[in-house]
């Protein structure tokens, strides 16, 4: 009964601990939009290894996707936000 116990609590944890599952199919951003923020984002992120700066760059456009409806939608909020909502959007959440 303590096995079954410790299982469901593990279980329990791993489940809390991953992201939510997000429907960003009905989203309006081309390949070549994702492509392009990656590229950028990779030759922006400053101090991370390689990895981790896919992983990061990775996050930080899913935050975009999450969001924002679409690329033109996301382009014209970001293009005027203040740094601090940016950090806020997308380098917070994906900074571990």
């Amino acid at each position: 009964m303590k096995r079954v116990l410790i299982l469901i609590i593990s279980v329990g944890l791993f489940t809390a601990c991953g992201e939510p599952a997000v429907d960003l199919s009905n989203k309006d951003f081309s390949d070549t939009f994702k492509k392009g923020f990656k590229e950028n984002c990779l030759k922006q992120a400053r101090g991370m290894s390689t990895s981790d700066a896919k992983e990061y760059c990775n996050c930080s456009l899913r935050q975009i996707m999450i969001n924002w409806d679409s690329e033109d939608e996301a382009s014209m909020d970001l293009n005027g936000m203040p740094g601090y909502e940016v950090h806020r959007l997308l380098v917070a959440p994906c900074m571990k």
